[in-house]
């Protein structure tokens, strides 16, 4: 269990089915080793509109610095639900109730993966 201090991309989380099949196929190919990278980019799940919502929240961080769930879904146009789903994806730098509005930005910049394909 991943936490306090971990790196956020430790908090990531796949889809075991996807990430097993992908492993699977890696073993079959007689591979010994797989980037992490990989592993995310085919397993993890993706934002649907992720570009749309990084150039907000950039623009936003601009004027904030953090926000609670449910102001970042209203500025976002999301559901709470789906705010609660990115967070418990990883996909946001957040303390128990706040959001961290340009570490998250910095976050998704550096996860360009996330966007769907």
């Amino acid at each position: 269990m991943a936490g306090k201090g971990t790196p956020d991309l430790l908090r990531m989380q796949v889809d075991v089915n996807k990430a097993y099949d992908l492993l699977k196929m890696f073993k079959e190919g007689k591979k010994t080793r797989i980037d992490i990278q990989t592993i995310l980019d085919e397993a993890a799940p993706k934002i649907v509109g992720y570009k749309k919502y990084l150039e907000k929240l950039a623009d936003i961080a601009t004027r904030k610095e953090s926000c609670n769930f449910s102001e970042f879904a209203g500025w976002l146009d999301v559901s709470r639900q789906t705010v609660y789903n990115w967070r418990d994806n990883g996909y946001l730098v957040h303390t128990k109730s706040k959001i961290d509005i340009p570490a998250t930005v910095r976050l998704w910049e550096s996860l360009p993966w996330l966007a769907d394909k």
